[in-house]
């Protein structure tokens, strides 16, 4: 067995995202488990169960013995923490199997350029998981199993890089041709199939005139906060009073997708978290 410490990841535990025994690190897409009250067994249940993948983990320093002690009765894994919280606890750099990793890259259509600095999400009713594209457009996003559902949806936002443009005085009035505008992509995707190292091209954005439809009974709209359903009136006052919350809106096929009906008019997400 070897036992290697490197130097602490700065991320903090108490700030990433919760989901059943793990949490989620938005900076490298990866889940972090719990190991804190974790027995001996469990540990070294959990990684048979990764058959040699990393696993990203948090677990007090004082029990570095314990979580080497079930690591030893598996194989000759290599232990590494990655993480120093102020109260000595401690992450390790290893990744479970009951996750799937979603990885790509986004261009541009048109000019073929790599996009960097856009907002990619994977996005369920309950919960999102969210990356950064690198500087050369790529993603990686590991989600738990639990979340991934028959049908899913991969959400490309690009209103912070839309902003920026749009501030710019010296820029092209934007339309199709030039395409400085990027359009908000989602991209649809079953449990079974594989998003690995996929290349996504994104269009510009388009701008639609004219055409009305009219509707005798119309679909009725949904309001979630971090999973539950509630009130339009609700909805919109929790909105209001937190601007910092991570808000969605979803129309057509991508609302049927996230919220798991098929006969709504427009679905509307909103997260604490």
């Amino acid at each position: 067995m070897k036992i290697n410490i490197i130097n602490p990841c700065p991320e903090n535990w108490n700030n990433m995202q919760t989901s059943p025994q793990r949490r989620y690190c938005e900076r490298c897409s990866k889940c972090v488990v719990d190991f804190t009250d974790k027995t001996e067994q469990e540990i070294t249940d959990i990684f048979a169960d990764a058959k040699g993948k990393e696993i990203c983990g948090r677990i007090p320093a004082r029990s570095l013995s314990k979580i080497a002690a079930g690591i030893i009765l598996i194989t000759n894994l290599t232990f590494v923490p990655a993480q120093v919280i102020n109260t000595h606890q401690s992450v390790t750099e290893q990744n479970i199997s009951s996750v799937t990793k979603l990885s790509g890259k986004l261009t541009f259509k048109k000019s073929k350029q790599d996009i960097p600095n856009a907002e990619v999400f994977f996005i369920s009713r309950k919960k999102y998981f969210k990356t950064i594209t690198d500087e050369k457009g790529n993603f990686v996003l590991e989600i738990p199993d639990e979340f991934i559902g028959k049908k899913n949806v991969l959400y490309f936002d690009f209103e912070r890089l839309n902003e920026e443009t749009r501030k710019n005085p010296d820029r092209k009035i934007p339309n199709v041709m030039n395409g400085d505008i990027y359009e908000n992509t989602s991209i649809f995707f079953t449990k079974n199939e594989k998003i690995n190292n996929q290349e996504f091209q994104i269009d510009s954005e388009h701008s639609y005139i004219g055409g009305a439809v009219l509707m005798i009974d119309p679909p009725p709209d949904y309001y979630y906060f971090n999973g539950k359903s509630i009130s339009e009136k609700k909805f919109e006052k929790l909105k209001k009073e937190n601007p910092n919350y991570q808000y969605f809106f979803f129309k057509n096929k991508e609302a049927e997708v996230i919220a798991k009906k098929s006969y709504l008019n427009t679905l509307q997400l909103l997260f604490s978290n």
